[in-house]
């Protein structure tokens, strides 16, 4: 059994290293194929989660799997998954004060005074005689949001397919034209693994 899981692990890895970006109206979508998903397939939509956000893009999926030719109902024997994630940017910049700085003595009696310090010269921050121009706070990475979506087969419990798409969520999460902008990549490549071109 373990090498079996080791040599589906090695192969998934493997896959998701060739996986390329398709980048359509600020989305990103990503997707690997495991086996073969014929068109028009039953597909139940199920979700771990039932908040109002996650209700709508269920509807929105059934949706779009109907437009893609597929019949949507439940206990069929695929299974679409998806989950939802919405990160927050990073920012990175300012840090202390260097050219003035103020710490506690050893001796906490009170009885010596506190420890100041005037930087003159600093080749890594900057002093008085070499002031560094700082940039301030930069981004280092973008808010995000992405939906992960999966295909699984009911009886054999294999995945057949993943798929994930993303963009850079400088506009509301809870709009819903950005929702079917990354929903429909999505469900157009069901059983596609997407490579650059």
């Amino acid at each position: 059994m373990r090498p079996a899981i080791l040599a589906f692990s090695a192969l998934l890895l493997s896959t998701l290293f060739l996986a390329q970006p398709l980048r359509a109206q600020g989305v990103e979508l990503n997707a690997v194929s495991f086996a073969d998903i014929p068109r028009g397939q039953a597909v139940t939509v199920e979700i771990y989660d039932d908040a109002d956000e996650v209700l709508k893009l269920k509807k929105l999926f059934e949706e779009e799997l109907r437009l893609q030719g597929y019949s949507v109902s439940d206990g069929a024997r695929l299974i679409l998954s998806f989950t939802v994630t919405d990160t927050s940017g990073k920012w990175t910049g300012g840090g202390p004060n260097r050219l003035v700085q103020i710490g506690n003595s050893d001796n906490h009696t009170g009885k010596d005074a506190p420890d100041v310090r005037l930087n003159i010269f600093d080749s890594q921050r900057g002093g008085l005689l070499n002031p560094k121009h700082d940039k301030g706070i930069t981004q280092v990475s973008p808010s995000e949001f992405r939906i992960d979506a999966t295909i699984e087969d009911r009886e054999t419990g294999k995945r057949l397919w993943q798929g994930w798409s993303v963009t850079d969520s400088g506009t509301s999460s809870e709009d819903a034209a950005l929702h079917r902008s990354m929903v429909k990549p999505i469900i157009e490549n069901i059983g596609k693994t997407v490579r650059s071109e």
